[in-house]
């Protein structure tokens, strides 16, 4: 709003008394020069009352930033602050533990580097698990856990004749698909271990264990194109049995040929 002066106030009394005379005769064009002064002096008013009002509103929004910024930066200084007397805080905790602190925290390393050396392998095991989990249903082979290690067992009697190390027809198809599963893990190693009943002289025993094995790592190297590297063969004649030799069914179930898998020492131990 805008407020006019007593000296506008005053030409408009004037303005008003030369209207009257107009009326009465006052020329025209003193009459135009008048309204025209009048305007002219109004606008001018208006003008500058608008300039004010915009500086007014500019200086404002100038002020609102600059303390926009100060707070801003009187925040992040605070927390720089803080950030700084808390490693402060946590440098004295650990200088006044000394040595003991440091061992806390190499344990605390050490442990954490074990846990995710544990999830490797589980992670591995897991693999082959799944990779044999069709075979597994089908029954053409069990996996299990054994003595620390994922174990493939085929029963020996599906694979060869008693007393015999050479492999039978129906045991060669089994063989191709265990190789196809080898395959798709290029980077595990098995061993191929024999194993036979207590039956008969303990170095036949011996013999026919191991010949059992390379038997089968022969076969899969080539005719199922397992690469040999990932391979290897063990006899252990009757030493480590799994069912009872005194009953037919206990000397059959000890007469197999299994698959172990081989630990990668590498995700196992970091040697020194």
């Amino acid at each position: 709003m805008f407020s006019l002066s007593f000296r506008f106030l005053g030409r408009a009394l004037v303005l008003g008394t030369a209207l009257s005379v107009v009326a009465c005769g006052i020329p025209k064009e003193q009459y135009d020069k008048d309204l025209a002064d009048l305007n002219a002096s109004m606008g001018k008013k208006a003008a500058d009352d608008l300039g004010s009002a915009k500086a007014a509103c500019d200086q404002n929004l100038a002020d609102r930033d600059a303390a926009y910024a100060t707070a801003k930066a009187d925040a992040a200084r605070k927390a720089a602050d803080d950030l700084a007397t808390v490693k402060k805080a946590l440098d004295d905790c650990t200088n006044k533990g000394g040595d003991s602190s440091k061992k806390l925290a190499t344990c605390s390393i050490e442990r954490d580097d074990a846990k995710q050396r544990l999830q490797r392998v589980e992670s591995s095991i897991n693999k082959v698990r799944d990779a044999l989990s069709a075979m597994s249903a089908a029954g053409k082979l069990q996996v299990k856990v054994q003595r620390g290690f994922l174990v493939i067992a085929l029963q020996g009697d599906i694979l060869f004749d008693s007393g015999k190390s050479d492999l039978k027809a129906d045991a060669k198809p089994v063989l191709l698909e265990l190789a196809n599963v080898l395959k798709a893990l290029p980077d595990r190693l098995f061993q191929v271990a024999g194993h036979t009943d207590n039956a008969g002289a303990e170095d036949l025993n011996w013999n026919l264990s191991m010949q059992r094995a390379l038997t089968v790592v022969r076969f899969l190297i080539k005719d199922g194109g397992v690469d040999g590297k990932n391979l290897s063969a063990g006899g252990y004649a009757m030493y480590q049995s799994v069912a009872d030799n005194s009953t037919d069914d206990g000397k059959k179930g000890n007469r197999r040929v299994e698959f172990l898998l081989i630990p990668n020492l590498s995700e196992i131990l970091t040697l020194k």
